[in-house]
């Protein structure tokens, strides 16, 4: 008989592949704006899951059982597909700690108005995106006061929603699934949506040197705002990929095998050098929103279109605000 740990690894490799199987088929990113798999077989996934990684430790001390039962209860409520938690971690202290440690700022350049809806579009993603998290989910940068009345909720990928005690930390940081019927109904109830259009693809990019943002091929953002007349609101976090550096960064084998193992279980797999983030002077810069026409089904050439002007709204934040804080001062912007 197979020991405990290897029954523990084939079970969650083959659940990564499930949910990667989902993901492809839609079933996980809702179709046509509405949960395909439903709240029973989310619990499901998610009872099966929490077995594979916990059910090998309450097998052995049956006095965890209590606590896998309780923890149970609030693992399953699927929060993170029905608006989300209060924001109870906004004021935590290690926020400000983050703040001061690379150190990190937030800047406004025009006035957002609260009565308005608004898709921000986060760049980079970088290796962990400390930039959107502390100056976005927190109150350390002043968003607040910055924004006063304007209320968001930021959208991540699905597994994060699995992880015990990761899905908790999310949750009370005010973070949502990134499915499609969950952004939807973040809209529906007038709030606004964050996200990071290049993904964990994108962190598989991070480079002090260079800032590649993967975002040609990611309209379903755009077509979010246009379905919900939302504006689209560019966001740069300036030297966000500095805090990491990569091994083999330029190396076509070593990117091919880690694209692979993304596409397999639906994760990134930066090999970074350093565990500790590297302090680095970050500048989240908030842009001007670029009006967007509610168009509930629009075409693939209306999208395109509005693609190219977010775009073009993107590089010029970047052309203005680059020279003042990039560093190096040379720094390109490539977007693929």
């Amino acid at each position: 008989m197979l020991p405990l740990w290897q029954i523990q690894l084939l079970g969650l490799a083959a659940l990564l592949g499930f949910f990667k199987f989902l993901e492809s088929t839609a079933g996980m990113r809702g179709t046509g704006g509405e949960d395909s798999l439903g709240p029973l077989l989310h619990r499901v996934m998610r009872v099966c899951f929490l077995t594979i990684i916990w059910g090998g430790w309450v097998y052995s001390q049956p006095l965890l059982l209590p606590l896998f039962l309780a923890y149970l209860f609030t693992y399953l409520d699927l929060s993170e597909l029905n608006g989300g938690r209060a924001k109870v971690a906004a004021g935590w202290r290690v926020w400000g700690w983050l703040r001061d440690y690379f150190p990190l700022e937030l800047h406004k350049t025009v006035e957002l108005d609260p009565r308005q809806q608004y898709v921000f579009g986060i760049h980079p993603h970088g290796v962990l995106p400390f930039g959107s998290a502390v100056a976005l989910q927190s109150h350390a940068c002043g968003f607040h006061r910055l924004f006063p009345g304007l209320q968001h909720r930021t959208l991540a990928a699905s597994i994060c929603f699995y992880v015990p005690g990761y899905r908790d930390l999310v949750l009370a940081g005010g973070v949502v699934d990134a499915s499609r019927f969950s952004a939807r109904g973040v809209l529906r109830s007038g709030q606004s949506v964050s996200l990071v259009p290049g993904g964990a693809t994108e962190a598989l990019y991070a480079d002090p040197k260079k800032d590649v943002l993967v975002l040609r091929k990611r309209a379903g953002f755009i077509k979010l705002a246009m379905q919900h007349g939302a504006s689209l609101v560019p966001i740069f976090g300036f030297n966000e990929n500095n805090t990491y550096e990569q091994w083999w960064a330029d190396n076509a084998t070593v990117d091919a095998i880690k694209k692979k193992y993304q596409a397999i279980f639906g994760m990134s797999l930066p090999l970074i050098k350093n565990i500790i983030p590297r302090r680095a002077p970050i500048h989240v810069v908030v842009g001007a929103p670029i009006k967007v026409e509610k168009v509930v089904e629009p075409s693939r050439e209306q999208v395109n279109a509005v693609m190219e002007e977010y775009i073009a709204g993107l590089q010029e934040l970047f052309a203005t605000h680059g020279p003042r804080y990039n560093v190096p001062k040379h720094k390109e912007l490539e977007i693929i």
